[in-house]
């Protein structure tokens, strides 16, 4: 009831109790009713009073809950967009009712009923035999085909009437049956406007007609071409182009009218479409993005009304979607690979598999949560274009299906519900009642997705994960960003925001009660509680929008979105260490990252074994530190290799002013030994020198 209050009041009404006592569909008409001052309003309304019976009452609903909010604030092209719409839905009708010879009620409701029940209303009140039974025919059809009737139906319906009229009337009189034939054929071209012409019309010589014609439709901009049509028809003096006008050009002209404002109104419709697109993109509505998305797919203007109509307001809100709001990567905890499709392909039937994890929208997804579904279920949404939802290659609920992206089609096969084990999640295909599983827990490159028993499997289980958080995106029931790299910055259960080189946490926010990271569309990134406060921020509200960042050196770097300029970061990041005397970078050998590996010399190239962060040590993958083996008062030669961090002397090096790197507790410098140039030269601790092989520089890769 207090819906109904707030809405009466945008047209400047305080509604009687007999106002609300009234149903949502009867409230909207009496807003229809009193609202001749908001002309977008009364529009709308009247679009919404005439939706399809089936969805109705859900869109008068809708209507008192925000569609009148929205016509009270709508921008040019949506006012444009809605007046057209509900002029062509009230022509359409108008023109239908005259057609056959059904008088309009004095208020106007009868052009506010749905098409089906102007059909029905069609049915109950011609006389006409085959006009009844054509309607009789469109009630039995789909929406379709009662508009079809509506548009050309009823007008072929009455012609047969009248032909059977005629005939029967030539079996009298020939002057008769022209008489008659005369009066039908006036009688058609004024319902082509939707008039019905009393007697003193139809007694009109038919110049006269004809400007009785002229005059209605000389200020209608949707009836131009039956205005230039009726003036050159008028500038003839031979009776003949006026009749020619009259039986014929007059239905030519207004056929011209229709395909014009039907082509106008769709490309408006689109316009408007695309509006609220991009409107939603710029104040974050992320599911209203990709819904807006969906219907501006290909060319069917239908899904497009439907979209403006109904569809806008019958979507999810962001935080329904899993684990939150927009797009991210799935990562499966058998393979640490990502979903993806095959050789990312975005066309319909690409086979989804699993890949190595890539900066791409492509591999990133919506798990968007279908509108007012209860239990919850969700369409997995490819976020690079929004179109294409995941489903299965057939509809069968067979252990062994591949799963595979199609052009979004809102089937059943592409609806998912999940359950959680821990953090993860599993992915249950409601048609076939099973999960989305990597075919036999490889964990190759390419493996294929399927349907399988749900037995929460390791090759069942997916938690999500992102290099970044857009504007309003939080990490919640995601924990987890991740660099391509392998450092992750992680809402830990203890409520502290880490940021960590592989198992090595090298920055954290210091709390223990933070549920929700929240990068805030005001620029601030905010840990907050289960209650909503507030325990640590960034303090950089009102530089936002803003993108946060985990970048492939480990540094987490909140961007302002407008110009690109750091508002806040983690400042600590990977840096190479480069050898003054042959340019290349010291690494670490192999891929393992294990402990007692002596670090070597090889080409930069970039590669992680080179990446080095300086926190407690010099700190690589795997929790493993730069070293001096021994530790102590190691003699020279000694070699220098990786070895577990644990902040003791051997591991502490000073990149000097004079470009060495000296361990203190040692004395002595990290040393190329002999000045070897070649590849694999391995790393030793000596007597600090002057010479080039032990000067060092850093650089970032």
């Amino acid at each position: 009831m207090e819906d109904k209050v707030l809405a009466a009041r945008e047209i400047g009404i305080e509604p009687p109790p007999e106002w609300l006592g009234q149903s949502d569909r009867n409230f909207v008409f009496l807003i229809w009713q009193h609202s001749a001052d908001y002309p977008v309003i009364r529009s709308v309304a009247e679009l919404v009073l005439s939706a399809d019976t089936k969805i109705v009452d859900a869109v008068c609903k809708e209507f008192i809950l925000q569609g009148i909010f929205e016509a009270k604030v709508a921008d040019d092209t949506k006012k444009m967009s809605d007046e057209r719409a509900a002029r062509q839905a009230r022509e359409i009708k108008r023109a239908a009712y005259a057609a056959a010879a059904v008088t309009l009620d004095a208020e106007g409701r009868m052009l506010l009923l749905s098409e089906r029940d102007v059909v029905i209303e069609i049915w109950r009140k011609t006389t006409g035999p085959r006009v009844k039974a054509a309607a009789e025919t469109a009630i039995d059809g789909d929406a379709a085909a009662q508009h079809e009737f509506l548009v050309s139906g009823v007008t072929a319906a009455a012609k047969d009437d009248l032909d059977d009229a005629i005939a029967a009337a030539a079996k009298e009189s020939l002057e008769a049956a022209e008489r008659l034939k005369r009066r039908g054929e006036m009688l058609d071209a004024a319902a082509l406007i939707g008039m019905i012409p009393d007697e003193g019309k139809l007694a009109m010589t038919d110049d006269n007609f004809i400007r009785w014609i002229y005059n209605l439709v000389d200020a209608d901009p949707d009836k131009v071409e039956v205005r230039a049509a009726a003036l050159a028809a008028l500038r003839s003096s031979d009776p003949a182009d006026w009749r020619e006008f009259i039986d014929n050009g007059m239905e030519v002209a207004n056929k011209k009218d229709t395909l014009r404002v039907r082509l106008e109104g769709e490309a408006a419709d689109r316009a408007s479409a695309l509006k609220i697109k991009n409107d939603a993109a710029a104040n974050g509505k992320d599911n209203l993005v990709t819904a807006a998305t969906h219907a501006l797919l290909g060319d069917k203007p239908d899904v497009i009304s439907h979209f403006l109509l109904t569809g806008r307001n019958q979507v999810a809100p962001d935080s329904d979607n899993r684990p939150s709001a927009m797009s991210w990567q799935w990562r499966n905890l058998n393979s640490d690979k990502c979903l993806a499709t095959e050789a990312g392909s975005l066309a319909s039937g690409a086979v989804l598999v699993q890949a190595d994890c890539a900066e791409t929208d492509k591999q990133r997804w919506i798990a968007m949560r279908v509108y007012n579904s209860a239990p919850a279920k969700y369409r997995i949404i490819n976020a690079q274009d929004r179109a294409k939802c995941v489903g299965l290659e057939t509809d069968t609920a067979a252990n062994g299906t591949k799963f595979t992206i199609a052009t979004c089609k809102n089937a059943e096969d592409e609806f998912f519900t999940y359950t959680k084990v821990g953090d993860n999640y599993v992915w249950k295909n409601i048609l076939a009642g099973r999960a989305i599983t990597v075919l036999n827990a490889s964990k190759v490159t390419g493996a294929h997705t399927i349907t399988y028993d749900v037995n929460n499997g390791t090759n069942q289980q997916w938690y999500p994960t992102n290099t970044r958080l857009l504007p309003g995106q939080e990490l919640g029931e995601a924990k987890v960003l991740r660099s391509l790299a392998g450092h992750s910055a992680r809402l830990q259960s203890d409520g502290n925001f880490v940021i960590s080189k592989g198992p090595k946490a090298v920055w954290d926010s210091a709390t223990t009660n933070g549920v929700r990271l929240i990068n805030q569309r005001d620029g601030n990134l905010v840990l907050r509680r289960a209650d909503g406060l507030a325990v640590w921020a960034s303090g950089t509200h009102t530089k936002g929008p803003s993108t946060l960042q985990m970048q492939d050196d480990g540094h987490v770097v909140l961007y302002d979105d407008s110009d690109g300029s750091v508002t806040w970061n983690s400042n600590i990041w990977d840096i190479s260490y480069v050898s003054d005397m042959n340019d290349k970078c010291i690494t670490v050998p192999g891929t393992t990252f294990g402990s007692s590996l002596q670090l070597e010399m090889q080409p930069c190239d970039g590669r992680i074994q080179q990446q080095f962060m300086s926190h407690e040590g010099i700190l690589s993958f795997n929790n493993q530190c730069i070293d001096v083996k021994g530790g102590g008062l190691a003699p020279n030669g000694t070699i220098v290799q990786t070895w577990t961090c644990n902040n003791g002397p051997a591991q502490k090096f000073v990149l000097q002013g004079d470009g060495t790197l000296k361990n203190p507790a040692s004395g002595k410098c990290i040393d190329i030994p002999n000045s070897n140039s070649n590849n694999g030269a391995k790393l030793v601790i000596w007597t600090c020198s002057t010479g080039s092989n032990q000067k060092w520089h850093k650089a970032y890769f």
